[in-house]
């Protein structure tokens, strides 16, 4: 096989239609043989074609090498059982590329099915395989709308991670990346109970030893969702998240003070806003207070985002106040308040705060 290279991609998919042209002739004498260099030259026919433009043509090349492939691992499995599994991975992506979303659903899980199968003889090859191919699958019932069956696909491919053990590690990367996707897109949409149980699958990558920026998604994201729920009436539920939110920051505070003191002041800060949500007036005041108390430190060390969040946590202990009949103990706090804000708009002007 020659290692120069075409002068362009035209000449080359001459040149492979040719070639393809050539074994089919073959096939006409022998219809009993099947030529690994035919699959493969169909194959990277299709891939060009599909990069030249022509994606109806380079749909079919690529179906008709996956048919051979198909053939090829029936009579060796142990040759082409694992390949043919990634390939019907990378054909159901460049399915949906093509927004032949049914066909790519399809092809979706046929890959999943036979990377199964490959695990059983050769689980370390096969392994990737049906991480990415659970994950692709996941991604294409997302785009069908199917959210339950999104968490569920995810949820199986961080099983297969973790069986795989250390062998997994190189693989760590991609994963993280996908969930972290997954968990950002039910959050666009204010799908929260997909977007935490995928945070929690993003933690649950890491067993027993979760890093602190990974903790810190899922306390982010049941504060957005304690947030968007309470607004939706749903307060009872938006108290058990803020609750959990607080009580993981705390875990992180104990391990590292300094590091996560932000951390814990905004998680209780929306702790005690959600708890006045549900006429837990006391509660939230304690809560308040501590909060202040952690806000007035942050600020210390990182103002531009410390103090933006003490004003809203001094709004929440003010609203409280006057729910409990304090309303001069309300307008002392609002007149801190102002005072902060005053001093926000000099350090962080024109919204730089974030």
């Amino acid at each position: 096989m020659t290692t120069s290279q075409p002068a362009d991609s035209g000449e080359e998919i001459v040149r492979l239609g040719a070639l393809a042209a050539d074994f089919r002739r073959r096939l006409e004498f022998d219809p009993g043989i099947v030529y690994p260099a035919h699959a493969e030259c169909l194959w990277q026919l299709g891939n060009l074609q599909i990069a030249q433009g022509d994606t109806e043509a380079g749909l079919l090349a690529i179906s008709e090498s996956v048919g051979l492939y198909r053939a090829m691992a029936q009579v060796q499995p142990e040759a082409y059982a694992v390949q043919l599994a990634s390939l019907l991975n990378s054909q159901s992506n460049l399915l949906a590329e093509a927004s032949c979303l049914e066909e790519a659903r399809a092809v979706g899980v046929d890959a999943v099915e036979h990377a199964r199968q490959a695990m059983a003889s050769h689980p370390d090859k096969a392994r990737f395989v049906l991480v990415s191919s659970l994950i692709n699958l996941a991604g294409l019932k997302m785009r069908g709308g199917d959210t339950a069956g999104t968490v569920e696909e995810l949820a199986q491919a961080v099983e297969v991670f973790r069986d795989g053990g250390p062998a997994g590690q190189p693989f760590l990367g991609s994963m993280v990346e996908a969930l972290h996707r997954a968990a950002m897109a039910f959050t666009e949409v204010g799908l929260w109970p997909e977007a935490i149980d995928t945070r929690r699958l993003l933690i649950g990558l890491f067993g027993d030893a979760p890093p602190a920026a990974v903790v810190q998604l899922l306390i982010l994201t049941l504060q957005q969702a304690s947030v968007a729920l309470a607004g939706a009436g749903q307060v009872e539920t938006a108290l058990a998240h803020a609750s959990e939110a607080a009580d993981l920051a705390r875990m992180l505070f104990k391990a590292d003070g300094t590091a996560h003191r932000l951390t814990l002041a905004q998680a209780v800060g929306n702790l005690a806003g959600r708890s006045h949500d549900a006429g837990r007036l006391k509660e939230g005041l304690d809560l308040s207070l501590e909060a202040v108390d952690l806000f007035h430190d942050a600020v210390n060390t990182d103002p531009v985002h410390a103090v933006p969040s003490l004003i809203v946590a001094l709004d929440s202990m003010a609203a409280i106040l006057e729910a409990l009949g304090l309303p001069d103990q309300a307008a002392t706090v609002r007149e801190q308040r102002t005072q902060l804000q005053e001093t926000l708009d000099i350090i962080a002007p024109r919204g730089e705060a974030r």
